[in-house]
């Protein structure tokens, strides 16, 4: 006698919408790398949507299962099978956050669990990576990067209309850019895996409630906060970088890096916040974003603005939880 499941894998169609959707965010990049490869970044979001809008989480991940069926066929034609198993690396990332939709778990608590998953699957990816093709991922990076500022380094000692000291003073500058890189290429690594969770948080979050009118993963990013217990991160990092020496002053440079990535995040929160506080319209909020993702100084003050957060509470989200719990 066929239960009622037997009778929605009847009803459900092969190649429905979200089978299609989710084969085409995992073939595009891997079909058109150059113009669509960024799209690797983000493909945890049409995982997690699809599981959170979902009526039904079983049929969700049988529709997930065929999109991949379908785009794995693709790369196999293509001959690009690496390049769509990176893809697959953003799977436990989407999985992960429905998880933590799922019991509840603010975005701070959701973020870091994602930051963990992604790492170590990353992590196990490279390594897996260099010991089939017997290359260091890390030192190859390193060397590239190296060989770059030096081939720029070359293209300014050929222009002969660069005066002697303009030219000394980039030989100097080039000089100790590729000195400190690799103190600072594991906080840079680490950055980019935070980078990566939170692109494809608050991109989901936006997304759910348009689909689903209310719907939601999370609050508004505006009101997303740290533990305060997470201050210490910075501390710790400045204490190293200034006190430590050698690889404990290296470890310190690189959480110097990953406590700017964090807070910077928590800054743009309370910015945004403020923002919409003060009714700002839209096209000046744009022209405002792009300015400070120009200035070097816009992103370090977003930064300074999300750790003092920690301490003296800008957005009053404290107090209005007392306030509600009183």
């Amino acid at each position: 006698m066929a239960g009622p499941e037997d009778g929605h894998q009847q009803d459900e169609s092969f190649l429905s919408i979200q089978v299609l959707l989710i084969t085409a965010s995992f073939f595009l990049p891997v079909a058109l790398p150059s113009l669509l490869g960024w799209m690797n970044g983000l493909l945890a979001v049409p995982v997690f949507v699809l599981l959170v809008v979902s009526t039904n989480t079983n049929r969700a991940f049988r529709q997930i299962g065929r999109g991949l069926f379908l785009a794995i066929g693709g790369a196999l034609l293509l001959n690009k099978v690496v390049l769509f198993a990176f893809g697959l690396t953003l799977l436990p990332l989407g999985y992960s956050l429905y998880k933590s939709v799922q019991q509840r778990e603010d975005p701070a608590i959701a973020g870091g669990k994602g930051v963990i998953v992604l790492g170590g699957i990353w992590l196990a990816f490279w390594m897996i990576s260099g010991a089939l093709t017997g290359v260091n991922p890390y030192s190859t990076l390193i060397a590239s990067l190296d060989e770059s500022f030096s081939r720029i380094l070359e293209i300014y000692r050929n222009n002969s209309e660069l005066p002697p000291d303009v030219l000394l003073g980039l030989e100097q500058i080039v000089g100790q850019i590729q000195k400190f890189i690799p103190k600072l290429m594991p906080g840079l690594l680490a950055g980019s895996v935070i980078i990566t969770v939170w692109l494809n948080m608050v991109i989901s979050n936006r997304l759910i409630p348009r689909l689903v009118q209310g719907k939601h993963a999370w609050t508004e990013y505006s009101r997303w906060q740290y533990p305060d217990k997470l201050v210490w991160l910075p501390i710790i990092a400045v204490i190293l970088a200034l006190a430590g020496r050698g690889q404990l002053q290296n470890a310190g440079y690189s959480l110097v890096v990953v406590s700017a990535i964090v807070y910077l995040f928590q800054g743009l929160a309370i910015f945004i916040h403020f923002l919409d506080k003060w009714n700002v319209p839209l096209l000046l909020r744009y022209l405002i974003y792009g300015i400070f993702a120009v200035q070097s100084y816009g992103i370090l003050m977003l930064s300074v603005l999300g750790l003092a957060d920690t301490w003296f509470d800008l957005r009053k989200l404290n107090q209005n939880e007392q306030i509600n719990n009183s």
